[in-house]
């Protein structure tokens, strides 16, 4: 135990020259020579330290909150929790990163307040990194996910419970070492000394399923269960603290899955909470008098195919290009893509450099009730940002909202919003893309495009059924296709007009009916497609959403009658229009 600049410190032997060097002031920690600051978020900052005898990470625990107080006061200083989890993996044999010295201000304004110094581990990276150097690698791919599965079934048995494990906070050594290696980092969130309950193991084993699910395939994380259970009954044979955990395999898997959606559910809800916050990620803005609205700041995962996602923006940026909303919407300065009944659609540029294609969308409410309802409730274009933003959470393809904003007048909705998305470059609407690309391929070519579109149609339409969307206007012309066969290997779709979308908080039992029977109906005089392809999207769809393909016959049979009053409600829709507006 020693004291400098007024902080207590736990120190291991050989760490006291790093601690009373002269060149850290720990009271006051900044950038300086050696020393740079590589992470800040809600409740703490992380700095690299480079000495001559290697490199060191600095954490400094605020708290800035009376909850954090709350919290040092009743659990001790968070630095001193990491402290104790990296010792505990020590003493019993799992790979943790190593801390060399703990602080902690005991008195005054800071009381609670703590530093927490560990030694870097060389070659580390994140275990995402590493596995997306390797996922196509077959034998360096199934040598890291036995080693994952070791080192999470040892803490398991050792009653080490990492309640944050998702694949960042497991490193790979990859230098020093005879082969890759994992560890377990960022230890504030660790449980000690007591027995894992099954339902723990779950939803920890759920919560790191969350990445992979979307970066490795099913027969890689069934590797891991399986590599898992059979570390823990070798660990449980050799005595491991623990008793073993006796399960099906096909339990397990069962009561994974569902634990896998709730943890997605939640991870999913705190995500869309944020498009309507000012964070890290999304502002709130007010451009001009009477305007209110969101913006993007910056996308947390960027998307190949989306250069709007791999942006940062300022707000300053975003008030000083919005300070005339209307301009965006305006014919006379943009290239106006549709003049409806209903709605203005513009395209033209953001000035980044270099600049960026956007659509600028104005609804038009024609009548006095669709007025008196956008008055009163939100506007078709921010429950639009609100649900494309959903389906981006949920890996789901969607164009990138930009911005939305809308005129008040009080605490009353003006009839006028406009909302931002970026251009799919390189697409055309799913009608097109069959009219002017596929029918003018070889008969061969022809049919392989076909196939591999019918997948991706009926994937993309299970996928919005399975995560609780209702799409009532899935027309192909809200369907972009992007496609080169050089590139990709299946054709890419991307919904577009997200104001015809609902959102349910289980999966939606009559979704798959609605997507099919309004695909059907906006593309049943498409002369690329024969009644043979039709069928076949059926019977692709029923696969995919698991149903029995013997009855196909019927089903099909069901489904066209449905198509057809929908062609009846859309004429009488369409002469409404023409009657009511001159046009459609």
């Amino acid at each position: 135990m020693l004291e400098q600049a007024g902080l207590r410190w736990c120190v291991q032997p050989g760490g006291e020259r790093l601690i009373a060097s002269d060149r850290i002031d720990w009271s006051a920690l900044r950038d300086g020579p050696g020393l740079a600051r590589i992470k800040r978020n809600g409740h703490r900052d992380v700095w690299r330290l480079r000495l001559d005898d290697g490199e060191y990470f600095i954490k400094r625990y605020r708290l800035d909150t009376l909850a954090a107080r709350l919290k040092a006061i009743w659990r001790g200083p968070v630095a001193g929790l990491e402290w104790n989890a990296g010792h505990y993996a020590a003493e019993h044999g799992i790979a943790a990163v190593w801390p060399i010295a703990f602080g902690w201000r005991a008195s005054g304004s800071g009381r609670g307040a703590s530093i927490l110094v560990t030694r870097a581990v060389p070659g580390a990276q994140p275990l995402c990194d590493y596995w997306m150097a390797v996922r196509d690698d077959r034998p360096r791919a199934l040598a890291i996910v036995a080693q994952v599965a070791r080192l999470i079934a040892r803490a398991h048995q050792c009653g080490f419970h990492h309640r944050d494990m998702h694949a960042g906070n497991i490193i790979v050594q990859t230098e020093q070492c005879p082969q890759p290696a994992p560890l377990f980092v960022d230890l504030h969130a660790v449980t000690i000394g007591r027995s894992v309950e099954p339902r723990e193991i779950i939803a920890n084993l759920a919560q790191l399923n969350q990445w992979f699910r979307r970066h490795a395939t099913r027969t890689q994380r069934l590797r891991f269960l399986r590599a898992y259970l059979a570390a823990r009954d070798e660990f449980a044979q050799a005595g491991a603290p623990a008793r073993n955990w006796t399960i099906d395999p096909r339990e397990l898997l069962s009561v994974l899955d569902a634990a896998a959606r709730r943890h997605a559910n939640r991870l999913w809800s705190k995500r869309d909470r944020r498009s309507m916050r000012t964070g890290r990620y999304f502002s709130r803005i007010r451009p001009a008098p009477g305007w209110r609205g969101h913006v993007l700041l910056q996308s947390k995962h960027a998307r190949a195919g989306s250069r709007a996602s791999q942006l940062v923006f300022d707000r300053a940026e975003w008030k000083r290009w919005l300070s005339d909303p209307t301009a965006w919407a305006d014919p006379d300065g943009t290239q106006l893509l549709k003049d409806s009944h209903s709605a203005l659609v513009c395209r033209t540029e953001l000035p980044t450099q270099p600049p960026l294609p956007v659509i600028c969308k104005r609804p038009l409410p024609r009548s006095l009730w669709k007025r008196f309802l956008y008055a009163v409730g939100p506007s078709r274009n921010l429950r639009a940002w609100r649900r494309a933003n959903m389906l981006l959470n949920r890996d789901l393809p969607a164009a990138q909202p930009l911005a939305v904003a809308e005129h008040w007048w009080g605490r009353l909705l003006r009839v006028d919003s406009l909302l931002i998305t970026e251009v799919v470059e390189d697409a055309v609407d799913l009608e097109t893309f069959l009219v002017q690309r596929v029918t003018r391929l070889a008969h061969r070519e022809k049919r392989d495009v076909l196939l591999l579109l019918t997948d991706a149609l009926a994937e993309l339409v299970r996928d919005l059924a399975d995560r609780g969307f209702v799409h009532r206007d899935f027309k192909a012309a809200n369907v972009l296709v992007r496609y080169d066969p050089a590139r990709h290997r299946r054709p890419e779709l991307i919904l577009i007009d997200m104001d015809g979308i609902r959102h349910r908080d289980r999966p939606a039992a009559d979704a798959v009916d609605r997507a099919v029977v309004r695909l059907q109906v906006s593309l049943s005089t498409c002369p690329a497609l024969t009644r043979t392809d039709r069928l076949r999207f059926l019977r692709r769809l029923m696969i995919a959403t698991r149903r029995s393909v013997r009855d196909w016959k019927a089903e099909f049979r069901r489904l066209a009658a449905l198509a057809e009053a929908k062609l009846t409600i859309k004429e009488s829709r369409r002469q409404w229009k023409l009657a009511r507006y001159g046009r459609e």
